[in-house]
C-alpha cells in the first residue's frame, strides 16, 4: 500500500495498514536540523529578505529541493504545498535596513522583525473601508483572467514528483480573505464588519467562488488530492464570532467551493484551531471530510471529535502544540500513545501536529512523537 492508497482508505474510514502521517506545516529551525542544512521552507524572515533583494528563484528552488528532503527523510504520506510568488518577483521598492530587526522603504513605511514567529511584519495597513461597488467586484473577477500560473510552480513540481503515490494537500483555498480583505482594515475592522455590512460581503461571494474554482482547476491539473481551507474562526471558549455570523456568510461559501472540489474529483479538508462545537455541524454539513488543527486546550477534546464526527471526519491531529513547545520527549510520546488508542480504531485518522510544528519548538519532541506512531500506528 503506497501513500496515496493508504491517505484514501483512511479518509473513507476504513483501516489501512498504518495511521498515515503529515503536517499542516513544519517550520524552518525543525527542517534545518532535518535535512541539516539552511532551508526558506517556512522560513518567514529569510524568504521576506530573499524577495527584497530579487532572489525568488532561489527561494523557489529551495523549497522544491527541501521539501522533497523532508519528506522522504520522514517518510511523510501528506506533502502539504502551497503557491509562490510569480515568476520575475521584484519588490519595486525593496526596504533597507535602519536597526536591529527594523526596516524602512523609501516611502517610511516600516518592517519590524517579530520574534513570536520569526518572520517581518509591515507596520503599513489599507484604510478600512465599509463598502464595495458591484462595478469593482466585476473588475476583481476580469482580473482573474490575469492570474500567473507560475505561482503554482512548486504545486506542479512536488505533484509531478510525488502525485501518483502520496497525497499531496494544496494549502490555499481561500474562505475567508477572499471576502474580507477587498474592505482593508486591522483585524478589529474585519470582526466588526460583518455585524454592519453583511450585504456588502456578500457581494464577494460569485468573486470568492470563482476564484476558488480557478486554484481547483489548476490543482486538478497537478496531481493535487486534498484541497485545504484554512482560517481561524474559534478561540479558547468558542467561536471568535457569532454562530450566525459564520453560518450567513461564510458556510454558504465553504458549500459552493466544496462542491466544486469533490465534482473536480479532489477531496475538501479545513484548518480550524479553537472551539468551534457550535459551527462543526454546519462545516460537516458544508462538505468538509477532513479537520486538522483540532484544539483539546481549547475544548475539542480528541474522544469527544471522534464519537460525534469520527464517521464523518478524517481527524487530522496527534501532539498538541503546547506539547511540542513546553512538554518533554517522554510527555510527547505519552500523548501520541494515547491518541493512537482513542484515534486509531476505524481508520479516519492521520497523524500531525494540532496546528503546524511552529518556531521555536522542540524537534527532539516531535521527533519522539514520530518514533511512537512508527512503532504503535500499525493496524495489522
Amino acid at each position: 500500500m503506497n501513500s496515496k492508497e493508504r491517505v484514501l482508505r483512511t479518509i473513507s474510514h476504513e483501516e489501512p495498514d498504518r495511521v498515515p502521517v503529515g503536517e499542516w506545516g513544519i517550520d524552518h529551525d525543525h527542517v534545518s536540523r532535518i535535512i541539516g542544512r539552511h532551508t526558506h521552507w517556512r522560513n518567514r524572515k529569510d524568504e521576506t529578505i530573499a524577495l527584497w533583494e530579487g532572489r525568488r528563484d532561489d527561494v523557489v528552488e529551495s523549497l522544491k529541493q527541501d521539501c522533497a528532503e523532508l519528506i522522504e527523510t520522514l517518510d511523510y504520506d501528506l506533502i502539504t504545498v502551497g503557491m509562490v510568488p510569480p515568476k520575475g518577483y521584484r519588490v519595486e521598492d525593496p526596504p533597507r535596513k535602519i536597526g536591529d530587526g527594523l526596516w524602512e522603504d523609501s516611502q517610511g513605511n516600516r518592517y519590524k522583525y517579530a520574534a513570536s514567529n520569526d518572520s517581518i511584519m509591515s507596520y503599513r495597513q489599507s484604510p478600512a473601508r465599509e463598502e464595495i461597488s458591484d462595478e469593482e467586484v466585476d473588475a476583481m473577477i476580469e482580473r482573474l483572467a490575469d492570474f500567473d500560473r507560475s505561482r503554482f510552480e512548486l504545486v506542479a513540481w512536488i505533484g509531478e514528483r510525488y502525485g501518483r503515490e502520496k497525497a499531496i494537500v494544496f494549502r490555499n483555498i481561500d474562505i475567508y480573505s477572499a471576502l474580507m480583505s477587498p474592505f482593508g482594515g486591522d483585524q478589529t475592522h474585519a470582526l466588526i464588519l460583518p455585524l454592519i455590512a453583511p450585504e456588502q460581503i456578500k457581494k464577494l461571494h460569485r468573486y470568492a467562488v470563482l476564484r476558488n474554482q480557478l486554484m481547483i482547476d489548476l490543482c486538478r491539473q497537478h496531481q493535487v488530492l486534498i484541497c485545504m481551507q484554512g482560517h481561524d474562526f474559534g478561540m479558547n471558549t468558542g467561536t471568535i464570532m457569532s454562530p450566525e455570523v459564520i453560518r450567513d456568510l461564510y458556510v454558504p461559501l465553504m458549500r459552493d467551493v466544496n462542491t466544486y472540489t469533490a465534482e473536480q474529483g479532489m477531496i475538501p479538508f479545513f484548518h480550524c484551531c479553537g472551539n468551534i462545537w457550535s459551527v462543526l455541524p454546519d462545516f460537516v454539513a458544508a462538505g468538509y471530510r477532513g479537520y486538522q488543527s483540532i484544539q483539546e486546550s481549547a475544548g475539542m477534546a480528541n474522544e469527544k471529535v471522534k464519537e460525534r464526527f469520527g464517521d464523518q471526519l478524517a481527524l487530522w491531529t496527534g501532539i498538541q502544540c503546547e506539547t511540542l513547545i513546553d512538554g518533554t520527549p517522554e510527555e510527547a510520546r505519552r500523548e501520541v500513545a494515547r491518541n493512537l488508542e482513542i484515534l486509531m480504531p476505524g481508520g479516519g485518522f492521520i497523524f500531525g501536529s494540532t496546528n503546524s510544528v511552529q518556531f521555536g519548538a522542540s524537534t527532539d519532541n516531535y521527533l519522539a512523537a514520530l518514533d511512537v506512531v512508527r512503532q504503535k500506528g500499525w493496524y495489522r
